[in-house]
């Protein structure tokens, strides 16, 4: 299923201007409960999104705003490289601050621009259901 979320992310990427950009899905887990996180190299055009199981129990509208959530946060990922730059120059404490800050906004501003650039996308379906009937009907197709 993890194959099919990426295909839909790279066929989608010049929707939301990053066209320049390949995505990855992880077979890896997202840490504590959340439904997604994305990871941007620093040096290459490229992200990878890690998506837990519960992503695929959610409704089709909520699996294209969860991705459109992740996908805003490519668009900072150069300022947050930059905020990172600045540990060894304020201070651990003054450094914790300005992360803590930075990331309660950087979510509130995914989590808002989300909710409107998802119409952008089309709906994708990839709840369990989907795929495996999609896998069935692959297996009963006659072969050449």
């Amino acid at each position: 299923m993890r194959r099919e979320v990426a295909q839909y992310c790279n066929e989608n990427l010049h929707l939301l201007n990053l066209k320049q950009w390949v995505i990855k899905v992880s077979e890896d887990l997202p840490p504590d409960d959340a439904w997604a996180d994305v990871e941007v190299s620093e040096n290459l055009w490229e992200a990878t999104i890690r998506i837990s199981n519960d992503f695929f129990k959610e409704t089709p509208e909520s699996q294209r705003r969860i991705l459109s959530h992740e996908l805003m946060h490519v668009h900072d990922a150069g300022l947050e490289r930059f905020i990172n730059s600045l540990e060894g120059i304020l201070g651990s404490q003054t450094f914790d601050l300005l992360n803590k800050a930075w990331d309660t906004e950087t979510e509130r501003v995914a989590e808002a621009l989300s909710h409107v650039v998802c119409s952008l996308l089309p709906v994708p379906d990839f709840t369990l259901a989907k795929v495996l009937k999609k896998k069935e009907a692959g297996a009963r197709r006659p072969r050449p």
